[in-house]
């Protein structure tokens, strides 16, 4: 240390060591001083006679008393000129390169979803708000992936996150080069559609992404199969961009409603709906808070003593303003809010209170949702109803659907078994409208099988009478009762009794009634357990009947149909085309007839007139028909196909005779004068190819 005080200062030393660049100009800017790293930053020979712009291109005065940024080869530098007084000025340059790539990193990770590489909802508003500024004719497309929550609960989430990146691939292939997607997180997806003819371009993108997406996939040997329902909005429907994504949201959430794998456009009735579901909501929180729901209950009468032995619990809403709530319209909403969880746990309590007051001894059955059963708070809930109201355990009854089971079978199992060793009975509600009731008959420990009262009510007895007696036979086999819901005539009743049915629920015994009408109820019951047509009248339609013969309409239409068409000779083909018609629309209480020309294919659907209209509409969508056309469609008095049948209409003789067989196997007469007036008006329809759109238009 001694020895380096006394060595001479050098200041050009000490100038190189620094990293940043020094430079001193003269009064003309002519670089008079600089140190090594100035040099080396703008790359010239130390002590080279040059000026400030012959080294920058630029004055010295655009950097005074601040800085800023230039590039000099490949690296950023930050160049900040002081004026020294009367002595020119000195110039510093420092590199920023490390500094201005993170910061454009930081702004890429801002602006694209780094999972897929789209952009993300920061960099997609401001093009979606340009381009509705601009007036030209868009759409936006909102993305929504059916069931991938449960590839993330199955199979983990390296491959929903495969997933979502394949589907990334599959979104960005469909797109045109001026068209934009974006992930705006999860599995939902959105697309701005520039300058396409509307509503053609929207609608063809949005079948062409319901496709697409919903083809299989193949990830880490797991076949994998997702769909995608996806909602529309067209600029022209909305006052600005945040308006236009409100819509294709409201348009998503029908598409998914309607059930899933399927598009929607907005129309302004959603918007309504919307709100008013919004009402309903708010009103339906407040009504679990004001105590607004009331118990109704419904007996169940054993069909050899007649007597009644059980009651189901049914929840109404006495709504202040809108009167008697149904619960087909409330509950919906209470499973996708949550709430039904709290309005379930208050119908436990009420019904045990209830029925611990009632003079006979007998059971209440409770409704219980796939929400309550997951929550892990069901058996708590009863045990603490059953001790508050002192009603017995084996008084009390549990109902679920198929579908409550689905979710979580294991965990399902464990609860159920719970409840039944503290003595409470597990019935299966509906059953035979799922798709896997005799596994879930062996699985799960239940009392009682309801048998949905779609059967009793079809149009075909012979054949329900068939389905009635197997499901008696197996819960027999299986020591469970069985109960036929929605017995509303005597004949219903007689075939409920002969098939085996040990108890019977529906309008001919008694409508559900409030709790404080029981006691009435059950003294009526005692004397007259059937007929109560003749005492009361017409009973109101039945909670969640299917729509049936009343309110009845015809639907007539043809499509040029590449599925069904008339090469195939296989009859087992002819035989799943039957099938799958009476599969999609039984349940609706819609039947008719399937009929063949030569290229077209035609329809007669009777029924409701909300439920052909629903099937129609789905027949539209469909994009296995082609060029759908509606011939007819009207209220009318009676039904012409009280079940389904098949038939050749026109002149081909084998044809004809190829499908005769399945005519006569419907049980209609396609040589009855109803028949005749159908037909007759189909062969004038159908086999005239060149008056063809003329006669449908008329």
């Amino acid at each position: 240390m001694a020895d380096l005080k006394n060595l001479p200062f050098d200041q050009s030393m000490m100038l190189d060591a620094l990293p940043t660049g020094v430079a001193l100009l003269d009064g003309a800017n002519r670089i008079i001083n600089a140190n090594a790293s100035f040099w080396a930053a703008v790359d010239a020979d130390q002590g080279a006679a040059c000026t400030f712009h012959d080294l920058f291109s630029l004055e010295p005065d655009l950097f005074f008393g601040k800085g800023e940024t230039i590039m000099l080869g490949e690296k950023h530098y930050s160049l900040v000129v002081r004026p020294l007084a009367g002595a020119g000025a000195v110039c510093h340059l420092h590199e920023v390169t490390e500094w201005i790539e993170g910061q454009n990193r930081a702004h890429a990770s801002s602006n694209f979803d780094i999972l897929t590489g789209l952009g993300n909802r920061g960099s997609f508003l401001p093009e979606l708000e340009r381009a509705f500024e601009s007036r030209t004719q868009s759409a936006l497309i909102m993305v929504d992936l059916d069931h991938f929550k449960t590839v993330n609960d199955t199979l983990g989430h390296p491959v929903g996150d495969t997933l979502l990146r394949k589907v990334s691939e599959r979104l960005t292939s469909a797109l045109r080069k001026s068209d934009r997607v974006a992930r705006f997180g999860g599995d939902e997806f959105v697309v701005l559609q520039c300058d396409a003819e509307q509503p053609f371009g929207a609608e063809m993108l949005a079948k062409r992404l319901v496709e697409l997406i919903g083809r299989p996939y193949v990830i880490d040997g797991h076949m994998i199969d997702i769909g995608a329902s996806v909602g529309v909005a067209l600029r022209g429907e909305a006052e600005d961009a945040i308006g236009l994504m409100k819509q294709a949201d409201i348009a998503l959430y029908r598409a998914k409603r309607a059930g899933r794998g399927q598009y929607c456009f907005f129309e302004p009735s959603m918007d309504a709906a919307m709100q008013e579901r919004r009402a309903l909501e708010v009103d339906l929180r407040r009504a679990l808070a004001f105590r607004q729901f009331e118990l109704y209950y419904q007996p169940q009468m054993d069909l050899k003593t007649r007597t009644v032995t059980g009651m189901e619990a049914l929840i109404r809403w006495r709504h202040p303003e809108r009167g008697i709530v149904t619960p087909a319209q409330f509950i919906p909403i209470a499973e996708e809010t949550g709430l039904i969880i709290p309005i379930g746990e208050w119908v436990i309590r009420q019904a045990c209170e209830h029925a611990a007051s009632w003079s006979t001894a007998i059971p209440v059955a409770v409704n219980v949702s796939a929400k309550q059963l997951a929550s892990g708070k069901l058996t708590n809930t009863v045990l603490n109803a059953l001790a508050s109201s002192g009603l017995p355990p084996e008084r009390f009854e549990m109902e679920i659907t198929e579908s409550v089971l689905m979710s979580d079978v294991e965990g399902c199992v464990a609860t159920l078994y719970a409840l039944r060793e503290l003595g409470i009975k597990i019935s299966m509600d509906d059953f035979g409208t799922g798709y896997s009731s005799l596994s879930y008959l062996q699985s799960f420990p239940f009392h009682t099988i309801k048998i949905d009262q779609s059967f009793i009510r079809s149009m075909d007895p012979i054949k329900s009478k068939g389905i009635i007696s197997a499901i008696t036979a197996i819960g027999s086999h299986l020591g469970m009762t069985t109960i036929a819901e929605g017995v509303e005539t005597a004949a219903q009743l007689d075939q409920a009794t002969e098939s085996g049915c040990g108890s019977a629920q529906g309008y001919l015994f008694s409508r559900p009634v409030p709790a404080d009408e029981i006691s009435s109820m059950l003294e009526r019951l005692a004397t007259t357990p059937v007929g109560l047509d003749d005492i009361l009248g017409d009973p109101e339609p039945a909670e969640a009947r299917p729509i049936v013969a009343t309110d009845l309409y015809r639907l007539v239409y043809y499509s040029r149909n590449m599925v069904m068409g008339l090469d195939e000779e296989v009859r087992s083909t002819v035989d799943q085309i039957l099938a799958t018609s009476q599969r999609n629309n039984a349940a609706a209480g819609i039947t008719g007839a399937l009929m063949f020309t030569d290229g077209l294919f035609a329809q007669v659907l009777e029924g409701g007139q909300a439920a052909i209209e629903t099937v129609f509409e789905h027949i539209q969508r469909d994009e296995r028909h082609g060029e759908v056309q509606l011939l007819s469609f009207g209220p009318v008095e009676t039904r012409v196909f009280p079940g389904w049948a098949m038939a050749f209409v026109g002149q081909n003789e084998a044809s004809a005779e190829k499908f005769g067989h399945y005519a006569a196997d419907s049980g209609f007469d396609f040589a009855a004068a109803d028949g005749d007036a159908i037909t007759s008006q189909l062969r004038a329809l159908l086999c005239d190819e060149e008056s063809l759109s003329v006669r449908a238009a008329a």
